[in-house]
């Protein structure tokens, strides 16, 4: 399989050959994220926990290798920067999705 681009605003180390969307002159980028949701009225102790064990898993080697052998981005949003973010990617979405006629 070849790939033909990649839609971060990098190169991708974990494939160096592939050029950007941008650098193809295609002015988009998007980045693949991963996500932690929780039921809603969860009590903010545990809340507080679960943020806590996931951002120092973030800072581990082990996180590190997996992310870099997958050529992942490393992004780690928690809490209202995370709601803010799910929002941003809703706007983008839902605009890309009508562009294309999806919606």
């Amino acid at each position: 399989m070849k790939i033909i681009g990649v839609t971060s605003d990098a190169r991708v180390d974990a494939f160096p050959d592939a050029p950007t969307m941008k650098e193809q002159g295609i002015d988009m980028t998007f980045v693949n994220w991963r996500g932690f949701f929780a039921a809603p009225g969860l009590p903010a102790d545990k809340l507080a926990k679960y943020q806590e064990v996931l951002a120092k898993m973030y800072d581990t080697p082990e996180w590190e290798e997996v992310r870099a052998r997958n050529g992942w981005v490393n992004i780690h949003n928690s809490g209202d920067d995370f709601r803010k973010f799910l929002e941003e990617q809703e706007q983008i979405i839902g605009d890309l999705m009508r562009k294309l006629g999806f919606l």
